[in-house]
């Protein structure tokens, strides 16, 4: 079964997607040493790490997410002091924005966060997260956290002469895969059309870029799951309208372009040129895929299995089907998807005659290409039931990147056909 993250990691996530904040875990070891790792393999801060740098007390060896540590009598009588050592301790070390999160049994003690945040004379820089939700899918736990961050922070909103021309970028998070370079894969888009991105928010923010992310002309929502209630918000406190594109996010040529004409259009410029770019690179690698095709026959026939975010999963299906003739004989969504956007994909599914594809993911059965979290591709690939495995979800493979790696915009769709034929030149 695919293994898949709730509200709490998605919680944690967003607060350590924000560069001058801490995460303060309230809660056992056990919740701590995952979230550390996978916090500090999404975002690295640090050129260096030294285990032995890190041994006081809270952080157990990890350079984030130090944790309360709580143990059995500490769920019978309280967490106060421990609350208290960690609240000074780390206070003392830096100026960040302090972010305290209950673990899901620590909600169940009933103390009193914001006591100790103001008894520690802590309330201007510090917070609490006292439930995130925790059976919900991670999206729902980044969205809850991100607003109360925001709500806390008190934002001031812009009157029309302050007002930018430029953008966030919303629902991307450490979660996301390659999210960083999938910010920079937008934002050089972006830059064809003139348009600069103020923030992209809660990851590798700073609390100074969120505080003037009131002062863009929209919020552009890049995967809903992670950031439409978020725009909603900003919609509804502060007037800021947001994008959100018809045919999902930015994953391959069709919704590439849709939503180059979106933003474009919404922002009153010219699309030409970024279009321009986009046909380009498809016109300049058909001849790679018509030569390949002429010789194998491949992609055209070749089969597909994805599981992935709904604003993911919806333009890759149709992109994988209609541009590379390829057969979806397993499509499934993460926890949290968008169900219009889960509508879509089924309607699609039945025009095409692959119905029964949907909800039928079987990391068991043998398939061509597989595009999924990094456990799943990787387990598939080692039983040598894949020709090709792309990872498009956590948690990862743990594979290492040195060049951007992105499946989304245009160099996204050249990564994606760059796995895929190599893949499909491999024996299964």
């Amino acid at each position: 079964m695919t293994l898949t993250a709730d509200a709490f990691t998605g919680s944690l996530l967003a607060v350590e997607g924000i560069t001058d904040a801490i995460v303060l875990l309230n809660g056992p070891t056990g919740c701590k040493f995952y979230h550390s790792h996978i916090s500090d393999c999404q975002y690295q801060r640090a050129s260096s790490f030294d285990p032995l740098g890190f041994t006081e007390e809270f952080y157990f060896g990890q350079p984030r997410v130090p944790c309360t540590y709580l143990e059995g009598e500490d769920y019978i009588a309280g967490s106060t002091e421990k609350l208290r050592r960690i609240l000074s301790s780390i206070a003392s070390k830096n100026d960040d924005l302090l972010v305290v999160v209950n673990s899901p049994g620590a909600s169940l003690i009933g103390d009193d966060l914001k006591q100790f945040i103001d008894s520690a004379n802590l309330s201007k820089r510090c917070l609490a997260i006292e439930n995130a939700g925790y059976s919900s899918p991670v999206c729902e736990g980044f969205e809850q956290t991100v607003i109360e961050i925001l709500k806390w922070m008190d934002l001031e909103g812009k009157n029309s002469s302050s007002i930018t021309g430029k953008v966030n970028l919303v629902g991307i998070s450490l979660y996301n895969s390659n999210w960083d370079s999938t910010a920079d894969e937008l934002r050089r888009i972006l830059s064809f059309l003139n348009i600069d991105v103020e923030t992209v928010l809660c990851a590798g923010t700073s609390i100074e870029e969120l505080q003037i992310s009131t002062s863009v002309a929209c919020n552009i929502v890049v995967f809903p799951e992670y950031g439409l209630k978020i725009a909603k918000w900003y919609e509804e406190q502060f007037g800021i309208p947001y994008i959100l594109s018809p045919m999902g996010a930015p994953v391959g040529y069709d919704a590439t372009e849709m939503w180059i004409k979106s933003v474009a259009s919404f922002m009153s410029v010219d699309p030409s040129q970024a279009i321009e770019i986009l046909r380009k690179e498809r016109k300049r690698n058909y001849h790679k895929t018509s030569r390949f095709h002429s010789l194998t026959g491949l992609p055209k026939g070749a089969t597909f299995a994805i599981n992935g975010d709904s604003s993911v999963v919806l333009p890759l299906t149709k992109w994988l089907y209609e541009y590379l003739g390829m057969a979806p004989v397993g499509v499934s969504t993460l926890p949290g998807g968008c169900s219009e956007t889960e509508t879509q994909i089924i309607d699609f599914l039945g025009k095409i005659g692959f119905s029964d594809s949907w909800k039928s993911f079987n990391d068991g059965e043998q398939v061509d290409v597989v595009l999924s979290d990094g456990h799943t591709i990787k387990m598939m690939h080692e039983k040598r039931l894949c020709r090709a495995a792309i990872e498009i979800a956590m948690p990862s493979s743990g594979y290492i990147n040195f060049l951007p790696r992105t499946y989304v915009g245009v160099n996204g769709a050249l990564f994606l056909l760059e796995e895929i034929f190599n893949g499909l030149r491999r024996m299964p």
